[in-house]
């Protein structure tokens, strides 16, 4: 399975990186939500299904001011 982590600001989704290794993709997730310093942004941990483009969402954590 892939794993990938994301950042979404409204307009677009960035992707940050992609893992085949839960943990790795965990560990990535929170250092991106230990580092963030943008406000109105949603960091997403995604799971790959099928094609490049279908995900199911894992978690996501939205900032705010």
């Amino acid at each position: 399975m892939i794993y990938q982590v994301r950042v979404d600001d409204g307009e677009s989704s960035v992707l940050i990186e992609s893992f085949d290794d839960l943990a790795l993709a965990i560990d990535c997730y929170v250092l991106q939500i230990l580092a963030l310093t943008q406000p109105f942004v949603d960091i997403q941990l995604v799971q790959m299904v099928g094609d490049e483009e279908a995900c199911v969402p894992i978690t996501s954590h939205s900032f705010t001011v």
